[in-house]
């Protein structure tokens, strides 16, 4: 029994020597490959809609999507409007009722989506090789003839109310509410949420108005992705969308970002935490140095290993979960750093984070750090891409942002390609600390007084 135990113990000892070992000296990793982009085939149809043919993989589906350059930035007041216009596509048309529309979709071995974004929405199938013609026909009829039944409407906002209302109970969306509208103010980048008055008076007809304006084939691009004949395809969808009209264009909308500092406290009475955003308007994704701030944000706060996290999360205990991220939006960006912290670290917590940008700013990362981030980013972005849908968000990203074409061809060239003095200089060029938003929701004055000993860390 002695003999026992004590094998046992140099048992257990050898074995966390080895994770020690294993831990101190992780296995060099190799560089990913670069990412090849398929080879694509475009079609300009007269009433202007763009047609592009992705070829890509062995499997036997195709996807086939329609993303128009419409969303949030059209909703003219009436926060929701698109989100609640595309929700009504779904509903049916004037040849097939929903619960058809739904059943001949299945068929075809998939279901129709939909997604709205501030600047670009896009409705679209996944479905069975052989059925790719029929999904274009089938997104061409509800785009082109959807019901736009007012009692489908009064359905959809239920459900909408129950989320807004759930939404609006989170400290997560408060902050980030609350932080949007911080950087740019009454644009519709910075109104996240409608409120109840403005949801519920939302019409079928205005939904329909939306459709007709914005969905626009002279505004939208027709991706199909995957296995597909595409003589067949492509004459599916000349007969499909002959009869689209072309519209007008969408007039840009000048993005006038609010320059901080900025300090906004929303009470949670006792809160146990407190939900964090602190970050600035920077560039837009086709500036020269917006590789260099994707490269410093993967490093100060983007990934799991990053700075930030590994600081307040591993070293200290203050959260579980922080985050910080290079947001895009149409011709302007912005960078934040998001966290959930326990209360009695607040202060400590943003101490912290404003310790780590400031020490990127001061001293260049050393080649080694740097190597690891490229070597993560570079990696991730070949495995997100490996799918027909991956593909063609990539490719409509580039045509959103007017971004050059050589752009993903090149893009894990330019991850490696960062220095880290480039590192260090997107902190000093574009994370100025003196100039940050910050939005805090928790206990306002047990906040409020650990805010005051970050004055002279912070522009408070």
């Amino acid at each position: 029994m002695t003999l026992f135990k004590t094998l046992s113990a140099s048992a257990i000892v050898l074995m966390i020597s080895a994770v020690a070992i294993a831990k101190e000296l992780p296995p060099a990793g190799g560089k990913p490959a670069n990412f090849v982009v398929p080879k694509t085939k475009q079609v300009v149809l007269d009433n202007g809609l763009k047609v592009t043919f992705i070829p890509y993989g062995t499997t036997p589906k195709a996807t086939v999507r329609l993303v128009t350059n419409t969303g949030n930035i059209d909703d003219a007041g009436k926060v929701w409007l698109s989100d609640l216009s595309f929700e009504m596509l779904r509903q049916g048309t004037t040849n097939q009722t929903a619960q058809a529309l739904a059943t001949s979709v299945a068929s075809m071995g998939g279901q129709v989506e939909t997604s709205v974004g501030l600047d670009s929405s896009w409705i679209g199938l996944d479905v069975l090789s052989e059925f790719a013609d029929e999904a274009a026909a089938t997104i061409a009829d509800m785009v082109l003839n959807a019901s736009f039944d007012e009692k489908d409407l009064a359905r959809i906002k239920v459900d909408r109310q129950r989320e807004l209302d759930v939404a609006k109970s989170r400290p997560s969306t408060i902050a980030t509410e609350a932080f949007y509208h911080k950087i740019y103010g009454n644009h519709p980048y910075g109104q996240l949420y409608p409120t109840q008055e403005t949801l519920a008076s939302v019409t079928a007809a205005e939904t329909a108005d939306f459709i007709d304006t914005n969905l626009v084939p002279n505004r939208s691009h027709l991706y199909v992705s995957g296995v597909f004949n595409e003589v067949v395809v492509l004459a599916a969808i000349k007969n499909a969308f002959k009869d689209w009209q072309a519209g007008a264009a969408r007039d840009n909308k000048t993005v006038l970002a609010q320059a901080g500092p900025s300090v906004t406290v929303i009470d949670r009475p006792d809160a146990p935490q407190s939900t964090l955003r602190l970050g600035l308007a920077t560039i837009a994704p086709g500036h020269q140095d917006a590789m260099s701030m994707n490269v410093m944000n993967t490093m100060l706060g983007g990934a799991f290993s990053s700075r930030i996290t590994t600081n307040i999360r591993e070293d200290k205990g203050y959260t579980y979960s922080p985050r910080s991220s290079v947001m895009n939006r149409v011709g302007t960006g912005f960078w934040y750093q998001g966290a959930d912290v326990t209360a009695e670290a607040t202060g400590a917590s943003l101490s912290e984070i404003v310790k780590e940008i400031n020490l990127l700013a001061a001293e260049n990362p050393s080649k080694e750090e740097l190597s690891g981030v490229q070597n993560y980013m570079a990696g991730i972005f070949v495995l997100r891409n490996s799918s027909r849908s991956a593909i063609i968000s990539q490719l409509s990203f580039t045509e959103l942002h007017g971004l050059d074409e050589s752009y993903l061809q090149t893009y894990v060239d330019k991850i490696y390609a960062t220095t880290p003095e480039d590192v260090s200089n997107a902190v000093k060029h574009y994370l100025d600390v003196k100039k940050m938003h910050l939005v805090v929701v928790g206990d306002e004055d047990d906040v409020n007084a650990q805010l005051k000993d970050l004055e002279g860390v912070l522009a408070l």
